[in-house]
């Protein structure tokens, strides 16, 4: 087999490096052919990974955070080339999604003893690109850009005290206006929270789209009408233990399409990465994507 493993140096608090070189270390242990790059940025990380797919590899190995794992699933998706992923970012949802284990070490097995299995992307037509776990176009996407931008020794308890923080300048704030066109048919609401989810979590562990599949050719598309801070701060509670769906604030829909025009102010991410300012429009991309998970 031919692998590329591709990490950053950022990632984990440097530790993408150490995993990368470890994982390298098993995989030629094991007989196979590897490819390492080194990358310093995302645009540095997927020049490589373009090349590296565009060269036939067998899999794609990422070791990093979610962003590193979105950008190797828009490479992979549509190639024969199947992704591996070794999770060693901040939040790492997109492998928590996967059953894969929390433990890098562990997911290196995975590499070599794992089944390949079939997902959905989510395609960005105007990026001209896809995610993999979910795109946030709301609240929830201040709070991202809020989270990237606390120190890393944090961990994924930066999401929550950026929640926190966020939650307390609602009263400042007016409310979230959106037009939303859901597989043809539009509507227009004030919104709290916005997201398009293919995969369970997001923000560091938070089952945001408890009931969602990836591999069942539909998004969940989770809306938060606006509430009042306490209220919000009750949410959060019960989106930490998944309960938040039978909160009347709260609603949830499968689509195969979602496009999100709101405020200009508002930048989208997906996985953990900014995308941009709205509008922006969510395909899936169904059967997209093979990715290694456990056996």
């Amino acid at each position: 087999m031919r692998y590329a493993l591709v990490h950053g140096r950022r990632s984990g608090r440097g530790g993408a490096a150490t995993v990368g070189e470890a994982a390298t270390g098993a995989l030629r242990a094991a007989g196979h052919d590897v490819v390492q790059v080194t990358a310093g940025t995302l645009e540095q990380a997927r020049a490589a990974c373009a090349a590296l797919v565009a060269d036939g590899v067998d899999v794609l190995v990422v070791a990093g955070g979610d962003g590193l794992v979105g950008l190797g699933a828009d490479v992979c998706a549509g190639t024969a080339t199947a992704l591996g992923i070794l999770p060693a970012g901040t939040g790492n949802d997109n492998a928590r999604s996967l059953g894969l284990p929390r433990d890098p070490s562990r997911c290196v097995e995975v590499l070599l003893t794992g089944r390949t299995r079939t997902v959905d992307t989510l395609l960005l037509p105007e990026r001209g690109r896809r995610v993999l776990g979910s795109v946030c176009g709301a609240l929830e996407a201040r709070i991202n850009a809020r989270a990237n931008g606390m120190p890393r020794r944090l961990g994924a308890a930066s999401y929550t005290l950026s929640a926190l923080v966020e939650i307390a300048l609602l009263r400042r704030q007016p409310p979230l206006h959106y037009r939303l066109t859901v597989d043809g048919r539009t509507r227009e609401l004030d919104a709290l929270v916005v997201v398009a989810a293919s995969m369970p979590f997001f923000g560091g562990g938070l089952p945001v789209a408890p009931a969602a599949d990836p591999a069942d050719g539909e998004l969940d598309l989770v809306l938060v009408r606006p509430v009042t801070p306490a209220q919000a701060l009750g949410v959060l509670r019960a989106l930490r233990a998944g309960r938040h769906t039978g909160h009347p604030a709260v609603e949830v829909t499968r689509a195969h399409e979602v496009r999100i025009e709101g405020p200009a102010d508002v930048v989208a991410h997906g996985d953990g990465e900014p995308l941009g300012p709205l509008p922006l429009t969510v395909r899936v991309d169904a059967a997209s994507l093979r990715v290694l998970v456990p056996g």
